[in-house]
C-alpha cells in the first residue's frame, strides 16, 4: 500500500468489537473472569485505530455467572470506570496474545492507564491462560 494508510489487525471497529468483544464475553462465564472483582471495580478498555470502547463491568457478588458485564461502545460511556486503559488496536491484540509486556508498553506509553493500577497489575499472573484461549479465538475469527 504505497502511500496508502496502514491498516491494522482490526480493519474497522466493528472487527474490534466482534474480536475483542466476544473473547471478553466468553471470558465472563470463564473461572478467570472472576479475577475482575479484584480489581474492585469496572475497567474501561479505550482503543484507536480503530475508534472503540469496551468497559467490563463485575456482577456482584463475587462467584457469580457470569463474573461480569460487557458494554460496547457508547454504552460503555455510561458506567464510570475505576481503570481505564487506552491503546491502539494492534497493541490490544498483541496483548491479549501475550506479547506485550504490560509494564513496557506503559512506559513506553504504547498503553496509558489511569486509576488504581496497581490492583491490575496483580492480575497478570493469572493472565498465562486466557492468552492460549485469545489466540484460538481470534484464528477462529479469522485473525493470525
Amino acid at each position: 500500500m504505497k502511500g496508502g494508510a496502514r491498516v491494522g489487525v482490526f480493519a474497522e471497529t466493528d472487527d474490534l468489537y466482534r474480536v475483542l468483544g466476544g473473547f471478553f464475553r466468553l471470558l465472563t462465564e470463564e473461572a478467570e473472569g472472576q479475577l475482575i472483582h479484584r480489581v474492585g471495580g469496572p475497567l474501561l478498555f479505550v482503543y484507536h485505530r480503530p475508534e472503540g470502547q469496551l468497559l467490563w463491568v463485575p456482577n456482584p457478588p463475587p462467584g457469580s455467572r457470569p463474573a461480569f458485564r460487557v458494554l460496547v461502545g457508547s454504552e460503555a460511556a455510561t458506567t464510570p470506570p475505576l481503570l481505564t486503559f487506552e491503546q491502539d488496536g494492534d497493541t490490544a491484540h498483541r496483548f491479549w496474545r501475550g506479547e506485550v509486556d504490560l509494564a513496557e508498553a506503559l512506559a513506553r506509553q504504547q498503553i496509558r492507564a489511569t486509576g488504581p493500577l496497581s490492583r491490575a497489575m496483580k492480575l497478570l499472573p493469572h493472565l498465562d491462560g486466557v492468552y492460549p484461549r485469545y489466540v484460538r479465538f481470534a484464528g477462529e475469527a479469522g485473525l493470525g
